[in-house]
């Protein structure tokens, strides 16, 4: 009896002691993921771009391999226009979960630790499909994708309504300003539509910015001396035949949005859109046939609208219906500048290319 009881005292004196070895070790990697968290930074101003990649539409329990793809090109600054995760809900304790677990995944650890970011959201990281002004936690959903971004706690984004922001890199004739539209914190309702093939019907008299917002980039506009202009919107600007969500919606302020270019004329202007699942390049002439605004669209990093056949009459080319990312490459000349619109799909392969040439 005594031998045995010796043998047992020392089986679970062994096996405390490798329990509390463990707890020990799991306790050090805890510490050591937490310590060797990376975190998003953006660029100095000062800097001179020449590579921005943008993309939209990352379910976060989907493979997020490509984000090494993306980081193979080596661009400059990644812009997120929305549905960075898919978390629709009202409970903010799972909304940040999702953000956590998307923050968190080891690709885009490493990608964040070699490109820098910034973005805005759309409706699925908003925290409702379509959503808008209604929603009753865009306070709360507006913290939260603030700390996903890393935004600091003295940015002016952090001290007024909504997400809207703006960002200016380079300096000189080698300036890129880059506008980031909120399309939900002020939108307003829109109605389903039974009678067409619209989802919704057109809202004549709504807003998408909201009053502060059109004072704010009215401003950022008129005082911008940026050689590039990039506007970046959640839901599509210039497509106006597709049946889903977009500017087209609010007639008004679509066309409010683009004769604001128009009476500015902010040099070089190109839109960037996502939400659609799909990839194309569309372009409008303002009025007075001074220029052209193109908009490119990418959408989505991890999941398409396969089979997508949709009437545009502004599109130029054709539309893909794979995922994708896009690349602005710019080069930088004496009096002109050269952007070239590349979409890739998320292997890395070229898809769509379009160039546009630019004057000072």
């Amino acid at each position: 009896m005594k031998k045995t009881a010796y043998i047992l005292i020392l089986f679970f004196t062994v096996i405390s002691f490798h329990s509390c070895k463990n707890s020990f070790v799991n306790s050090k990697e805890e510490k050591s993921e937490k310590k060797t968290f990376v975190k998003h930074f953006v660029p100095d101003s000062s800097e001179v771009l020449q590579k921005i990649a943008f993309g939209s539409c990352s379910n976060q329990l989907l493979d997020q391999k490509y984000w090494d793809v993306i980081a193979s090109k080596y661009p400059d600054l990644w812009i997120w226009m929305g549905d960075i995760i898919y978390s629709d809900t009202e409970d903010m304790d799972e909304h940040k979960k999702e953000y956590d677990k998307f923050k968190r995944n080891p690709y885009y650890q490493k990608f964040i630790g070699q490109v820098p970011v910034i973005g805005v959201w759309d409706d699925h990281d908003y925290g409702v499909n379509d959503g808008g002004a209604a929603y009753p936690k865009k306070k709360e959903s507006k913290e939260q994708l603030m700390d996903f971004l890393d935004i600091p706690s003295d940015a002016k984004v952090r001290k007024h309504e909504g997400a809207y922001n703006s960002y200016e890199f380079g300096k000189g004739h080698r300036k890129v300003k880059i506008y980031l539209l909120d399309n939900r914190y002020f939108k307003d309702s829109l109605e389903l539509d039974n009678e067409t093939a619209n989802r919704y019907k057109k809202n004549m008299t709504g807003t998408i910015l909201g009053k502060e917002q059109w004072k704010w980039l009215e401003d950022e506009i008129k005082n911008s001396d940026a050689s590039i202009n990039l506007f970046v919107s959640g839901i599509q600007v210039i497509p106006d035949d597709q049946f889903y969500e977009k500017w087209g919606d609010f007639p008004n302020e679509r066309l409010k949005f683009l004769r604001l270019l128009e009476k500015y004329k902010p040099k070089n202007p190109v839109i960037l859109s996502g939400d659609r699942h799909l990839a194309e390049i569309s372009e409008y002439t303002y009025e007075d046939f001074s220029e052209n605004v193109t908009e490119v669209t990418s959408s989505g990093l991890t999941h398409s609208f396969v089979g997508a056949e949709e009437r545009n009459a502004y599109r130029l080319g054709e539309l893909y219906d794979g995922k994708n990312f896009g690349m602005l490459k710019i080069t930088w000349g004496g009096s002109k500048v050269l952007m070239k619109i590349f979409i890739y799909d998320i292997s890395g392969k070229l898809i769509i290319e379009h160039g546009i040439i630019g004057e000072y």
